[in-house]
């Protein structure tokens, strides 16, 4: 047979020790056909509910607004829960949570109904469903949780979104141990147990965070390469998620960052990347709020957003909406003396570099490396799509310019910190720092797939 006519059956040969590994881990290792939790089953069904609801919310934003993918209407409409306390903390100081998520959800209803009132009774059903699904699993099995595998939950983004939910974001803001974070993240932590929970008290239930995992499958299937792609690529990638388990603690079964984060970037990314001559306000809006997320991600959000406005001439009015977080985080710290994000981590770098006792520890790349290679998964994966890009690269020419970008500066800058800067630190961390971009690895890897499928000898 041609080459061409067996692309399809390599993927599956390069790939097939993740195959492998996840067979022999199911029926040999671990056991997972013996011993099936049923709570992660349920998580995961009421997940999948869960992501529909958001699927059809998002399909219906992206219509009205004008927007080009599901998934930016998703991010939209949970930033919107965000944006709308930061931008009247100082209204809201003294309000209840609850009384601004009610306020932000009624406008949205109000704007739906009035677009098309079948869109809010479609949604209201999908949402009913998911909460009475929620309510009845609620009374057989465990479906929260309380115990966490790293110190980042314990004692801060547990805290923090407990805080959100039952106080406010200037509460939060004012009295969280990291005073300089923007806490977005506990923030949609807060707004998605409302959603799926509707409950007094803050619940983590793995269910809203396992919705990423399902988000993430509409993400690949949003992508512009062909269905067989799409297919393969979901595939490899669900291996990932069933084969490694702190890919997937990280990701999509913990409060930590990395998920929502990397989820939001990529969509935005994607959404603004592939229609840069003619970028929607909303998009750009709702990327200079990741200003309040992740450090390298507030870094790739800002750089993307003025990149792309610089690249295509795009009027000064457009620098604004790039502009809009960063003016919101100054004058809530001018009016109500909050600290300005990430002043924290500038700090910290002023101060090594004029004490000289961050030093240079050039034995923290030998650490990073071995650190990630710990996850053999991913580390397998990482190395079968480098492969292939040098063999792509080499028939055809570079691909996904600005992916590829991201992903090596991220890269650099996780090293140079830790050999300038972080010398001290744990190192194992780094893992986390390297994969907070995976949904731009996730656009470049799919590419890959479908331009090796799509090649001609």
């Amino acid at each position: 047979m041609k080459l061409k006519g067996n692309k399809s059956l390599l993927l599956f040969l390069f790939f097939s020790p993740l195959i492998l590994n996840f067979i022999y881990n199911f029926f040999l290792v671990d056991k997972y056909h013996t011993n099936i939790q049923t709570e992660k089953l349920v998580g995961y069904f009421l997940s999948f509910l869960f992501s529909i609801f958001l699927y059809q919310t998002g399909k219906k934003i992206k219509e009205y607004l004008n927007l080009n993918f599901n998934g930016t209407g998703v991010v939209v409409f949970l930033l919107s829960f965000y944006i709308f306390d930061k931008l009247f903390l100082i209204l809201l100081n003294n309000i209840d949570s609850k009384y601004s998520f009610v306020f932000v959800g009624v406008c949205w209803i109000t704007f739906l109904i009035y677009k098309n009132y079948k869109d809010f009774i479609s949604l209201s059903f999908f949402l009913l469903i998911t909460f009475f699904s929620q309510r009845l699993f609620s009374n057989f099995f465990t479906i929260t949780e309380n115990e966490f595998l790293t110190s980042d939950e314990k004692f801060f983004w547990y805290p923090v979104s407990k805080m959100i939910y039952e106080t406010n974001l200037y509460d939060a803001l004012i009295s969280n141990p990291l005073p300089s974070y923007g806490l977005l993240i506990a923030h949609v932590h807060a707004t998605l147990n409302r959603l799926i929970s509707f409950s007094e008290n803050f619940l983590y239930l793995p269910a809203y965070k396992n919705v990423f995992y399902f988000l993430t499958l509409y993400f690949i299937f949003e992508l512009s390469i062909n269905q067989k792609a799409k297919i393969i690529s979901s595939f490899i990638f669900s291996l990932i998620v069933f084969t490694s388990d702190w890919f997937t603690y990280l990701f999509f079964n913990s409060l930590l960052a990395e998920s929502i984060s990397s989820y939001f970037f990529g969509v935005l990314f994607l959404e603004i990347s592939k229609n840069k001559y003619k970028i929607n306000n909303v998009a750009l809006l709702s990327l200079s709020f990741l200003y309040f997320s992740k450090q390298f991600i507030s870094v790739f959000s800002l750089a993307i957003g003025f990149y792309y406005l610089y690249k295509t001439k795009t009027k000064l009015n457009k620098y604004l909406f790039m502009l809009f977080g960063i003016l919101i985080d100054i004058s809530n710290s001018l009016f109500l003396s909050t600290s300005i994000t990430w002043r924290m981590y500038i700090d910290s770098f002023q101060s090594d570099a004029m004490t000289g006792e961050g030093g240079i520890n050039f034995g923290n790349i030998q650490n990073i490396i071995f650190q990630f290679l710990i996850d053999r998964s991913m580390t397998y994966f990482i190395f079968v799509i480098f492969v292939l890009f040098l063999y792509l690269w080499n028939k055809s020419g570079i691909y996904e310019k600005d992916a590829i970008s991201i992903i090596i500066l991220n890269t650099l800058m996780v090293f140079l910190l830790y050999v300038f800067v972080w010398t001290n630190v744990e190192y194992e961390s780094s893992y986390r720092y390297l994969l907070n971009i995976f949904h731009i690895i996730l656009i470049f890897y799919a590419s890959t797939v479908n331009n090796f499928l799509n090649l001609r000898k």
